[in-house]
């Protein structure tokens, strides 16, 4: 009892360390001052861009909205830690300071998930906050603030906000460090209005998902005219593949546990392209490497894989892989980071466009 009085006690210390440091003159604007055990950070919150993201983290970090974890009132935030700090990258946390294991939490701790609100705002510099998911639209809790410019995230993680003040504590954080509370601050009377409860969270959440709804449904449409522009003629198979036979092979088709050489040129429906390297990863430039690859092992996407099964040696292939047989509708693929190169992004539910030429069956 004596041991739990006296961690209180040191936490209530440490708060009180956290709102003694120097005083910031804030302009108008919405503020999360985040008080942790290495100082203070200042956040401004950009409730005009985002402002269903801003209130979900606002309305937690208040207590005035419900969730899974708190009866309402209590702060979110309090007491949770910084459970993942990658240096040169970003530092995140938010999980409630109940859970045990926060790099490691597969339940939503919220009871609810948020879609994506991307916009304008870049992850071009350190000092961005934005929301980390398990895939696009799983947004919860989870934040993260970058250290240093982190552009290829752009359009696939929602940021609502920068850093104002305290970029050097931001710098200074470790994982398991704490943050003991956040406080939020309106400056001037625009900011004032914005009061976060149940009815105003669930409507910009309703607005939003109508928003995304209707990209999507734009996206489907705009996908199917530059595939039915470019490639007509393709065949699809019982899964959604599809392909058409550029050049046609000779000899047997490849086995399970046959090797295989291969390579592929790709494009998606942005423009953006992409080549085989010798790993048989896409990569980034003008000429394809051709390497080998095992039928029926892991190392493809399935579109790939399935694609393969059915060519011949010296076959081209047109192969058009819906998203759930590329890269996965929760999830993408990053190419190596290259100094001075945009980095190779292919975003999750992309739909991957390759040709692809079975050199020879080993």
């Amino acid at each position: 009892m004596q041991k739990l009085i006296l961690t209180f006690i040191v936490l209530f210390i440490s708060q009180l360390q956290g709102y003694a440091q120097a005083k910031v003159t804030l302009p108008d604007g919405l503020f999360a001052v985040f008080n942790t055990n290495k100082g203070q950070i200042i956040v401004n919150l950009d409730y005009r861009t985002t402002p269903m993201t801003v209130a979900n983290f606002v309305g937690l970090a208040e207590g005035t909205i419900k969730n899974k974890t708190y009866t309402q009132e209590i702060p979110f935030f309090n007491g949770s830690i910084w459970h993942r700090v990658v240096k040169g990258h970003v530092i995140q946390g938010g999980e409630p300071s109940v859970v045990a294991d926060p790099a490691n939490q597969e339940e939503s701790s919220t009871g609810y998930e948020i879609p994506n609100e991307i916009s304008h705002l870049s992850h071009n510099k350190a000092g961005m906050i934005g929301m980390a998911n398990g895939g696009p639209h799983t947004n919860t809790c989870q934040y993260y603030i970058t250290l240093a410019d982190r552009s290829y995230l752009d359009g696939n993680y929602t940021l609502f906000g920068e850093v104002f003040d305290g970029m050097d504590v931001v710098n200074r954080i470790e994982q398991g460090d704490t943050t003991f509370s956040i406080s939020i601050v309106r400056v001037g009377d625009e900011a004032k209005h914005f009061i976060v409860n149940d009815k105003t969270f669930d409507d910009l959440v309703s607005t939003q998902w109508t928003k995304v709804n209707f990209e999507k449904q734009k996206r489907i449409a705009a996908d199917n005219k530059f595939i039915s522009d470019r490639y007509p003629g393709l065949i699809e198979s019982p899964s959604g593949l599809r392909y058409k036979v550029e050049v046609t092979g000779s000899g047997s088709k490849p086995a399970d546990g046959q090797v295989v050489n291969l390579s592929y040129e790709g494009l998606l429906t942005n423009g953006v392209k992409f080549v085989s390297s010798s790993e048989g990863k896409p990569m980034d430039g003008d000429k394809a490497e051709s390497f080998n690859h095992m039928i029926g092992t892991d190392g493809l996407v399935k579109g790939l894989e399935e694609g393969l099964k059915n060519m011949k040696s010296g076959e081209r292939r047109i192969l058009v892989i819906p998203g759930d047989l590329g890269y996965g509708l929760n999830s993408g693929y990053y190419g190596r980071e290259i100094p001075g190169k945009k980095r190779l992004v292919i975003s999750p539910g992309e739909i991957l466009i390759m040709n692809v030429s079975l050199n020879k069956l080993n």
